[in-house]
């Protein structure tokens, strides 16, 4: 049994021996012959395909996909459900939102009664004992890259406490915790514009490379 990929389907062929003379042929020789295909996502064989493969067959099958498959759903179940119960990634999205509503509040003043229920709502969020109070600026407000830093730091002692697990030793790249890094890395350090590296050279702060 031989697997060719295409796209996100697993093409599944069998290797047949064609005698010498028996098609005419001064030789023998092996031809591939098309058995059928599935997703590469398939966590079991359907019965359809099951009934035209010995068991050797069913056994690499499953090794070589199905396996594989569970085990990264597997793995996608546990990190959706550290997910549902992560507070954290609900909070910065909160605040990301709420920067976006300081930044148009300018031309659209919202209603104290809004801030106070927003203030209400963060009352009610658990700390641990580890929580810091982060100094603010001369306006009252947070310093973004002080709240930067103590939340990268955070988030290395989440990953180094085992919050995410550990990466599977195949499709590491597939996983949302290497994407979540790939985008944070992109939004540091990235080439764009926007990203904070860009922002501090283009206001002096931090020199590129080679001047």
């Amino acid at each position: 049994m031989h697997i060719k990929h295409r796209r996100a389907r697993a093409l599944l062929y069998r290797s047949v021996w064609v005698p010498k003379g028996s098609a005419g042929n001064t030789h023998g020789y092996s031809r591939q012959v098309y058995v059928g295909s599935l997703p590469v996502t398939t966590e079991s064989i359907p019965a359809a395909l099951r009934e035209q493969m010995s068991d050797d067959e069913l056994a690499f099958i499953d090794a070589k996909i199905c396996g594989p498959a569970r085990e990264a759903a597997e793995r996608q179940r546990l990190e959706d459900e550290v997910r549902e119960r992560d507070p954290g990634w609900r909070l910065e999205e909160a605040q990301r939102l709420v920067r976006e509503a300081a930044a148009r509040s300018a031309g659209m003043p919202v209603s104290a009664t809004r801030l106070g229920a927003l203030q209400d709502a963060l009352s009610g969020v658990k700390t641990d004992s580890t929580a810091i109070q982060m100094p603010t600026n001369a306006k009252g407000t947070d310093d973004p890259l002080r709240s930067a830093l103590a939340a990268v730091q955070e988030a290395a002692r989440a990953v180094a406490a085992g919050r995410y697990g550990k990466a599977p030793d195949e499709q590491v790249r597939s996983t949302k915790t290497y994407r979540l890094w790939a985008d944070f890395w992109e939004a540091t350090q990235g080439e764009g514009e926007a990203s904070l590296l860009r922002a501090l050279q283009a206001k002096g702060f931090v020199k590129r490379r080679g001047r």
